[in-house]
């Protein structure tokens, strides 16, 4: 599956040199910024890639603070990435990270290249949160026969993981390469195995772009004992659930959720490919709730046409199975897929939920949270609330500490139509949505309790969800509120660098947003007491 493609800059004048020898020779004679705008000109200039995918630039901080760069931002494609490269120190990074603000407001994202080649492009990964980590391909290189690559390729993996950042690996050129960063987990690669470089934009065959195919016995009883083995070295459901999903996730097109039943809802444990999860799910909505309901797979090959689909991505096919453990459906195994339903997918779906299941009764089906902490924290507090000027002001920090992200947004139901208060670092995209796009976040929310985003940087997104993406979040959380089985609003979390969201971080929340309601609908009559 083709996510985006990268500029490369060809120089096809004599001498023929590769592009950093142009560059060190602008450099020489103080032109080297000059150059680098030639090329965001060159970029602009081939139009937005096809399919809506991302377009990665290479630009150099010092470029980043030309004026004339940030001008060219709305000819470049909606979708880009900048790749910071190391090839010139930063003196001041709170400097850069001012220069990076208006590209990061707008949508653009942000990644460090070459990463693991040296100690200037580790600061940036440090420095800068980015979205993607480009690996240096003199780690990928022949990394299939060398354990101390394979071993530090983890290691950046691992902590990609962690801070919800995605990993690329540069100049893969053979399958042996692909194979042994498939099974490091990488999250995106690149290279000539899969595509030489050409004019845009290159046609991928069938064959390279790795869409998936029938999914033959043999090899799929290879890949279950594989999923066996890594379930094997887990000690805690989130993390036998993160197996699974990256198992299928490796695949290709396919894009895995897993859940698991709390307080008699569903919650998702973990997901890839999507940029935003709906949670929170009663037994009788959506394909999943009712795969977790019934106790039985369900496969829908054309989600258009069926009732209980609910779109988180514009896909085209669903396929669902329930979690069982000793006799009773705990959770749901669900995909997505952009494409038709690969053969044999439903049956292989069952095995891997049958090993997952002997792995979470080894391990036990249970996970504690500091997050319920922080929200009995910021519940006792929101109910010592007693009106006032500030009452919404207060009551939105207390969310954000809550939350642990950086703004949020209350849109409440008004006779007067909606209103917008905001808080925090993305107050001004928040308050700048239009009617439209708060509707649009809004109708996620209703019976589901909650959607997110869950840290896959490229993933595909929802309408209002995707706008805000647009304009610098990195991480979404949208809550309705409700009081006196009233709909009275909306309660949205975002973050401006990326986050890993999960199901037990958000679920506080939740609750969190249901005194928020009722506050607000105490406050609200008591105002028109005082009027009357």
């Amino acid at each position: 599956m083709i996510l985006g493609y990268e500029a490369l800059a060809r120089m096809p004048i004599e001498p023929l040199q590769p592009p950093n020898w142009w560059l060190e020779r602008a450099e020489e004679l103080g032109l080297r910024g000059e150059l680098e705008l030639a090329c965001l000109v060159a970029a602009a200039a081939l139009g937005d890639p096809p399919s809506d995918r991302m377009l990665f630039v290479n630009v150099s901080p010092s470029t980043l603070t030309d004026p004339r760069a940030l001008c060219l931002l709305d000819s470049l494609p909606s979708r880009l990435v900048i790749e910071v490269t190391e090839q010139e120190a930063v003196a001041d990074y709170e400097e850069l990270r001012k220069h990076l603000a208006p590209w990061l407001s707008r949508g653009v994202r942000l990644a460090v290249d070459d990463t693991g080649a040296g100690y200037s492009s580790l600061r940036h990964v440090i420095e800068l949160k980015p979205d993607f980590l480009k690996l240096d391909r003199e780690l990928v290189r022949e990394v299939d026969r060398d354990r101390s690559r394979l071993a530090l390729i983890r290691a950046v993996v691992a902590f990609a993981s962690e801070v919800g950042t995605s990993v690329i690996a540069e100049g893969v050129e053979t399958q042996a390469e692909l194979d042994t960063l498939r099974e490091a987990e990488v999250h995106l690669v690149q290279g000539y195995l899969l595509a030489k470089p050409g004019e845009p934009w290159p046609r991928v065959s069938a064959e390279t772009s790795r869409e998936p195919g029938p999914w033959t016995t043999r090899k799929e009883t290879q890949s279950l004992e594989r999923l066996r083995d890594a379930l094997a070295k887990t000690t805690d459901r989130n993390g036998a659930c993160s197996v699974v999903v990256e198992h299928l996730f490796r695949k290709g097109q396919l894009l895995p959720s897993l859940y698991l039943e709390s307080q008699g809802r569903l919650r998702c444990v973990a997901q890839r490919g999507l940029w935003q999860v709906l949670d929170g799910m009663p037994g009788s909505v959506g394909i999943t709730g009712k795969t977790w309901k019934g106790g039985q797979p369900i496969a829908v090959n054309d989600v258009a046409s069926h009732p209980d689909y609910l779109e988180a991505i514009p896909g085209v096919a669903e396929v669902c199975v329930p979690v069982i453990i000793e006799g009773k459906a705990v959770g749901a195994l669900n995909v997505e897929s952009l494409s038709p339903l690969p053969i044999h997918l439903l049956e292989n779906l069952v095995d891997y939920a049958s090993v997952l299941s002997d792995r979470l009764r080894a391990i036990g089906n249970r996970n504690e949270d500091t997050a319920w902490q922080r929200a009995a924290r910021a519940s006792m507090s929101i109910s010592g609330l007693t009106g006032g000027m500030r009452m919404r002001d207060k009551l939105l920090g207390y969310l954000l500490e809550a939350s642990g992200m950086d703004s949020a947004c209350l849109i409440l139901h008004t006779s007067g139509g909606l209103k917008v208060e905001s808080a925090g670092r993305l107050a001004a995209q928040l308050q700048s949505l239009s009617t439209e796009e708060l509707e649009a976040m809004s109708a996620l929310v209703g019976d589901i309790r909650s959607c997110y985003t869950a840290g896959a940087t490229s993933g595909r997104g929802f309408v209002g969800t995707e706008s805000l993406r647009n304009s610098g979040a990195r991480a979404v959380a949208v809550l309705p509120l409700w009081a006196r089985r009233q709909r009275r609003g909306t309660l949205i979390f975002a973050h401006s660098r990326p986050l890993r969201l999960t199901g037990d971080e958000i679920e506080p929340l939740e609750m969190l947003a249901d005194s928020a309601a009722a506050l607000l609908v105490d406050h609200s009559s008591a105002h028109h007491l005082q009027q009357v």
